[in-house]
């Protein structure tokens, strides 16, 4: 097949390859892009890990299974030290893990896209071995920004960069990226090139308003906004038919594991006159204590359903959950967890879209209900964040997404 060219009543069809991370993170905010491109007669094929099958195949996409590295070693490594200082700083390990998964990834990519060549490979910056993948084929390397886009005048990478080049895991990531180069002869996936790097189109799933020196990027980034539509992943749910308001609460898929946050969270709601849903990640639910009863907790759970229904979502403040608490025009408490998160909660605030805590260890019980009570009251921040909202569904998300995308490969 490779190489072949396909039309429907005229119109060529692409094929497109999506290489992503196996986190839900990464999954989610491509599959409304992968079913607008599906339903636009688009051949797509999806490369993540086998538990991400049931998630991806109702888009319509081929769905390959890949192998996963992280998965292997997510408790011990299979070498003495091979999980040497993982522990150490978000800064060291998250190049070393995505350098490791690449790894993993590239083989089973690279067995199916030798015989079917694409048109373009689609991935985040966790989807190494997109990057990798596009050089070895030689077609276009189109990056998708979930979260803030880099250029000159803004880098995301800095906040990885400070690790010191002797950091076991530094040396360890260095040399896997040596490796890559190498053997597969394509670029080599530096801390900066992974963070930094730049695709030969930019689809940015933000809104520029939020983005720092949104000015300077040049024409190779279309800002399409978040990318909402049905998810088939963990049900549906509807909030309590009581009449009071929802306030919903998560921190995240990855970098959740704060227990000692839920007991904070429910002495501020424990009276007060609302509904409320936590959604606890990788916290077990039977190791909490003393749940209100107006609190339900789950872990995995149907976020845009709830997030839809809720009147205040506090947030970690990473960018999907962001971008989908603007849709859907909830005011919004940011605790960030990450110097990433940091800046987008910096933005909540400035902009008056909620309030930040930007050092979680400071937070008491009075200063989130005093937040939670001023959202739930005062009308200002909801009509800034409707304001947001009209602006963030003019871009167009996935049908923008999937336009741009088309209209760049004809072009090209």
């Amino acid at each position: 097949m490779s190489g072949k060219k396909y039309h429907r009543k005229g119109v060529q069809i692409m094929h497109i390859a999506i290489v992503s991370l196996g986190a839900f993170g990464h999954v989610n905010p491509t599959l409304s892009l992968t079913t607008e491109l599906v339903n636009a007669g688009h051949r797509v094929t999806y490369f993540t890990t086998e538990a991400f099958r049931e998630v991806v195949e109702p888009t319509g996409a081929k769905f390959v299974a890949t192998k996963s590295w992280m998965a292997d070693n997510k408790h011990t490594g299979n070498k003495k030290g091979e999980n040497e200082g993982l522990e150490d700083s978000v800064a060291a390990t998250v190049p070393f893990l995505f350098l490791n998964e690449a790894g993993a990834f590239i083989e089973d990519v690279l067995r199916v896209l030798r015989e079917d060549r694409p048109d373009a490979v689609l991935h985040d910056f966790a989807g190494i071995a997109g990057t990798m993948a596009s050089d070895i084929l030689d077609v276009p390397n189109v990056m998708l920004y979930t979260s803030y886009p880099s250029n000159g005048s803004y880098s995301v990478a800095a906040s990885f960069e400070g690790v010191p080049e002797d950091h076991p895991l530094r040396i360890a990531a260095d040399q896997i990226a040596e490796d890559y180069a190498a053997r597969y002869r394509c670029r080599k996936m530096t801390v900066k090139e992974i963070f930094d790097g730049q695709g030969d189109l930019n689809l940015v799933m933000m809104q520029k308003r939020l983005v720092p020196n949104y000015e300077t990027f040049d024409d190779s980034f279309v800002f399409t906004g978040v990318q909402i539509g049905k998810r088939s992943t963990f049900g549906a749910w509807q909030a309590p038919d009581n009449g009071r308001p929802l306030l919903y609460s998560s921190l995240g898929t990855a970098f959740n594991n704060w227990p000692e946050y839920y007991p904070i969270l429910f002495d501020a709601v424990r009276d007060l006159d609302i509904n409320v849903f936590a959604a606890l990640g990788s916290v077990d639910p039977d190791s909490l204590r003393d749940v209100p009863d107006n609190v339900e907790v789950g872990q995995m759970v149907p976020q845009l359903d709830i997030l839809s229904q809720a009147s205040v979502f506090i947030t970690h403040a990473g960018m999907g959950g962001t971008g989908e608490s603007i849709y859907y025009g909830v005011p919004m408490i940011a605790i960030p967890q990450m110097d990433e998160q940091a800046i987008t909660a910096r933005e909540i605030e400035r902009n008056g879209l909620g309030f930040a805590f930007l050092n979680k260890k400071e937070i008491t019980s009075r200063m989130l209900k005093e937040k939670i009570q001023i959202l739930l009251n005062d009308n200002s921040y909801r009509e800034k964040v409707n304001e947001f909202s009209a602006d963030m569904k003019s871009l167009g998300g996935a049908k923008a997404s999937a336009n741009a995308l088309t209209a760049f490969l004809k072009k090209n």
